[in-house]
């Protein structure tokens, strides 16, 4: 690759220097080409002016151009000098460009022709030092070129070296993370300033990286530990069951107990394969406008026998005719993760209250309890996969991830979830869903 830039660099450097080189010459060609005309247009000028002066010629030593001929409209030459027959060509056309040529000596000449007042004007004047000196500004440069390409190649291979040379850091920087190395990091006190926001990017991606990888080991970890305790109660059953059953219903009391733990280990499985089809970006959602007063109504009926059996009261608040577009069976899921919380939480005697309005922000549903509340330590990682607080507060027969679900569901939504608790206090969690837009508005009667 170095080489590759070097050789970029050196030809991009030929290039300009060729072109500025000839540039230039062309430019001091033109002047000069410009220049001489400029003068043999005013030596035919003068010659004009002296004969309507003078009514003649002047001598030919008199001229200011070296070599003069003057033709009459049939081209019948009336006026010459005795160098012009060698130091003109035969024929020039009248009102064209100077013209250079060289006579049989090597002598160098530029020749201009105008028509005017009936006659034509033939002028000359030598410019053999003018184009040696050009000649020798050629070879001059021709000469300085040559190195100055070999330097500026030598200067690619240095810059593209030393340029790359933070990059080349990077590879092997990168070549070295493993799984077992995923702490390295570009050391940024040796990157330049063009490449600073790379290595800053990268560093930042690798920080990402490693929590992924930590969160990965973590979940791995924590899934082994939950599939472990159902198989191991299945299978601690069973092998009880085989060694002292004698009856049946000894061994139906052992076919439920296995049946429960592979209940649980079918929760688990269904809410780990939510999980995992949620994070997926092709999920789609099934979107259908509905009313949320009353869609809080029907899960009011549903959990309230079970709230009345354990002495809480449960309340619902909400505006009627509160319009929402969410996918109705996702948006029961994570409410109805919220309220199995805060019932399992609340003592009897408590209150649980759900409340729904719409704001700035967006839609807005509470859950709120009057429990012990959680502690401060614990609200940042309470939507952690598996993560459960102390057994100051238990958790039932949970796994840590009805929490989880009921982020992952707001978020495909584009909405939020968030929880605020104080110990002793109860806790309130609310979900976030954005506001829908008019047109989409349609409740079905």
């Amino acid at each position: 690759m170095g080489g590759r830039m070097a050789a970029w660099y050196a030809g991009s450097a030929a290039v300009l220097l060729v072109v500025a080189t000839a540039s230039l010459h062309g430019t001091i060609v033109a002047s000069l080409d410009a220049d001489g005309d400029e003068w043999l247009g005013d030596s035919i000028d003068y010659l004009m002016n002296y004969e309507r002066r003078t009514g003649r010629l002047p001598d030919p030593e008199d001229t200011p151009a070296d070599d003069i001929r003057i033709r009459d409209e049939t081209g019948r030459i009336v006026f010459t000098t005795p160098s012009a027959k060698d130091r003109l060509p035969p024929v020039l056309v009248p009102g064209a460009p100077g013209l250079n040529f060289r006579t049989a000596s090597g002598r160098w000449f530029r020749a201009l022709s105008r028509r005017a007042g009936g006659r034509i004007y033939e002028v000359s004047y030598e410019r053999t030092h003018e184009l040696e000196l050009l000649g020798r500004y050629r070879s001059y440069m021709a000469f300085v070129l040559a190195p100055a390409l070999a330097a500026s190649a030598v200067a690619g291979l240095v810059i593209a070296r030393r340029g790359l040379r933070p990059v080349g850091e990077i590879a092997a920087t990168a070549r070295r993370i493993g799984p077992e190395r995923l702490g390295d990091r570009i050391a940024l006190d040796r990157i330049p300033a063009e490449l600073d926001d790379l290595a800053r990017t990268f560093n930042v991606m690798l920080d990402r990286l490693q929590e992924s990888f930590g969160r990965l080991e973590r979940f791995s970890a924590e899934i082994a530990h939950e599939l472990r305790t159902p198989v191991h109660a299945i299978r601690n059953v069973a092998e009880v069951a085989l060694e002292t059953s004698r009856t049946r219903d000894e061994d139906r009391e052992a076919l439920a107990a296995c049946l429960d733990s592979a209940e649980h280990l079918t929760r688990l499985i269904e809410r780990l394969l939510f999980l995992a089809r949620a994070a997926d970006p092709r999920t789609v959602l099934e979107l259908e406008a509905f009313d949320l007063a009353a869609e809080l109504a029907v899960v009011r009926e549903f959990y309230g026998p079970a709230a009345a059996e354990a002495g809480i009261e449960l309340i619902v608040v909400a505006p009627p005719h509160l319009a929402c577009r969410l996918d109705r069976t996702l948006f029961q899921r994570a409410l109805g993760n919220l309220l199995t919380n805060a019932l399992t939480h609340t003592p009897p005697g408590g209150r649980v209250t759900v409340s729904a309005a719409s704001g700035p922000n967006g839609l807005e549903i509470s859950v709120a309890d009057t429990g012990s509340g959680i502690a401060p330590e614990h609200l940042p990682h309470l939507f952690d996969r598996f993560y459960r607080p102390d057994p100051a507060r238990p958790s039932g027969q949970g796994v840590g991830l009805g929490l989880a679900i009921v982020r992952t569901i707001a978020e495909l939504h584009g909405g939020r979830a968030s929880i605020a608790s104080r110990p002793g206090a109860g806790c309130v969690a609310t979900l976030g869903f954005p506001s829908p837009a008019h047109d989409e508005i349609v409740i079905p009667a």
